[in-house]
């Protein structure tokens, strides 16, 4: 079983951050099973080309750990919230 996607996780769909994101959890060597993930879509912003860019909210639960906090990342083009994630768990 993987992670429990809540709230807009299908803007993730296009891009494969779902499945990338599980796949760092195992290479952590976390069991995602043991996490929630809610993204919540943020203000599109206006690029310089006119075209919008999406913005979202990713908030990662560890279901295993309650001790821990949410965290929350900023999620988006030109925004790696994965690897931002691995740093922090790294620490």
């Amino acid at each position: 079983m993987g992670v429990e996607w809540q709230g807009d996780y299908k803007l993730l769909d296009a891009s494969a951050e779902k499945q990338d994101f599980e796949r760092e959890l195992t290479r952590l060597g976390l069991d995602p099973s043991n996490f929630l993930v809610e993204v919540r879509r943020g203000l599109d912003l206006a690029g310089a080309d006119r075209r919008h860019t999406i913005r979202y909210d990713v908030y990662i639960t560890d279901l295993k750990r309650p001790d821990r906090e949410t965290l929350k990342l900023d999620g988006g083009q030109g925004k790696n919230w994965i690897a931002e994630f691995a740093r922090v768990r790294r620490r």
